[in-house]
């Protein structure tokens, strides 16, 4: 759709006696209101700047239910962060279960892509804790 079948398709509207219209070709959208004024939304354009890279890796799953801790100890720095080169066996958390601290170590060498929780939040059986990729 270009700009002069958008100047046509108005004109039609205007001497039509419908009171809204809203047409979608190609990712263009155009409303129409005869008690507002037109409204013409691009969704190619807002369509390719959402769009992420993908990024590969490896996901670290939770072997138990429990409390997520990302240190040894309340207050002290964090076993790994976003950003970080790990190597297998490397410690990532610790994930504690009535009572019993529980060591989580990298099955994979590479980088920390993603964390998905915070100190002291639940995590379930199987729930993705890292994602490590290159």
């Amino acid at each position: 759709m270009n700009l002069k079948d958008i100047e046509k398709l108005i004109n039609l509207f205007e001497k039509s006696t419908l009171g809204s219209m809203e047409i979608e070709e190609n990712g263009l959208k155009v409303k129409l209101n005869k008690n507002s004024k037109p409204e013409i939304i691009d969704y190619t354009e807002a369509k390719q700047e959402t769009k992420k890279e993908i990024v590969s890796g490896n996901f670290v799953s939770s072997p138990l239910v429990g409390t997520y801790h990302d240190s040894q100890y309340s207050g002290a720095q964090s076993f790994v962060k976003v950003g970080d080169i790990v190597k297998k066996g490397d410690k990532l958390c610790v994930i504690e279960a009535m009572k019993v601290m529980n060591e989580i170590k990298s099955p994979y060498d590479g980088k920390i892509l993603e964390i998905y929780y915070n100190d002291g939040d639940m995590v379930e059986y199987g729930s993705n804790l890292f994602k490590i990729g290159d």
